[in-house]
């Protein structure tokens, strides 16, 4: 099965290398997924050989164990590191840099989202806990998170009050991981 992902499938990969801070052992399996479907065949695998399944994004304000991490770490960047701006909303990938994403806004002469400057983190990292300052936070742009259930279909989640929380995101049952934001 791992070798139909057309990603890069790589054993005992140095964590250090992903983590802003430099830090951390081997990830048993580490993969970059090219695509959608990579990450189903990744959840596919860790499911059926009972492994654990981390995901992680930009690496920021991770901090991974020198014992590294067992099992199945999925990277994305690639095919979810894109964002697609439609008038006023923009579609991105939970592998896109939050500051990637404020820049291209600011270049289509699109603000709102320029609260989030200077927050080291992936789209999926800030989604995941409500990054944000005092004048404001991811959750307060969100209108729709695109998921993946650990079955490998997908599923959309329409946040309303209570979704999102200091440092927290109410990610709906069953979800692996939020990858797209709208």
């Amino acid at each position: 099965m791992l070798g139909e992902i057309r990603g890069e499938v790589r054993f005992k990969e140095p964590l250090s290398f992903h983590t802003s801070l430099r830090i951390g052992g081997p990830a048993d399996i580490f993969i970059v997924p090219q695509d959608v479907e990579d990450i189903r065949l990744a959840l596919s695998f860790a499911e059926r050989e009972q492994l654990s399944l981390d995901v992680i994004g930009g690496g920021n304000n991770l901090l991974v164990s020198d014992r590294g991490v067992r099992g199945v770490v999925l990277k994305l960047e690639g095919c979810l590191g894109r964002a697609e701006f439609n008038g006023e909303e923009a579609v991105a990938g939970a592998g896109v840099g939050l500051s990637a994403l404020i820049r291209e806004a600011a270049a289509l002469n699109l603000g709102g989202i320029e609260c989030l400057v200077g927050i080291p983190s992936t789209i999926g990292g800030a989604l995941a806990m409500n990054a944000g300052t005092s004048d404001g936070w991811i959750g307060d742009f969100v209108s729709a998170v695109y998921f993946l259930h650990p079955d490998g279909t997908l599923g959309e989640f329409k946040p309303g009050n209570g979704a999102f929380g200091y440092r927290a995101f109410a990610a709906p049952g069953g979800a692996v991981q939020p990858w797209i934001q709208r």
